[in-house]
């Protein structure tokens, strides 16, 4: 049989520092880049890409409505969304470079969302048609027709 030993073994550090995995951090920066190039290529095919081609028409006669940005916004919105819960589950990971990145995409995103509807309401109150002043009856301000008041 043998002895136990003598000594007792060495007590571990009680607060070992936190430290990151060796590819931690670059994983954090290509995960950050991977998913800004992303949501600034669907940011473009929103608004590029889609309105091109939903109204790309060959024909000449065909009837075309008029283009609107109220039919893209809510797909923006939706990217936007998705960019919240990006910098959320990144939050979570205790990513810290990719919370930022998609912080700053949220920002980038709400501006064009709020920026196309205050364009979008400015174009559709510029085409309103203005509504005739109530009370005009078509009179010259000479007075010379038999339908005026005075004439």
């Amino acid at each position: 049989m043998r002895k136990p030993p003598s000594a007792s073994p060495v007590a571990p550090d009680p607060a070992p520092t936190p430290r990151r995995a060796k590819g931690g951090r670059g994983a954090d920066i290509a995960t950050s880049c991977a998913l800004v190039v992303l949501e600034l290529v669907a940011l473009a095919a929103i608004l590029l890409v889609w309105p091109f081609l939903d109204h790309f028409e060959l024909d000449p006669q065909a009837s075309r409505k008029p283009f609107t940005l109220w039919d893209y916004l809510p797909a923006v919105a939706v990217l936007g969304g998705l960019v919240l819960l990006a910098a959320a589950l990144a939050a979570r990971a205790r990513a810290t470079v990719t919370v930022v990145s998609q912080l700053v995409t949220g920002v980038l995103i709400a501006v064009v969302v709020f920026g196309g509807v205050a364009l979008q309401r400015h174009e559709d109150e510029r085409n309103r048609p203005v509504p005739a002043p109530t009370g005009f009856t078509g009179c010259r301000s000479g007075g010379d027709s038999s339908d005026c008041p005075g004439g």
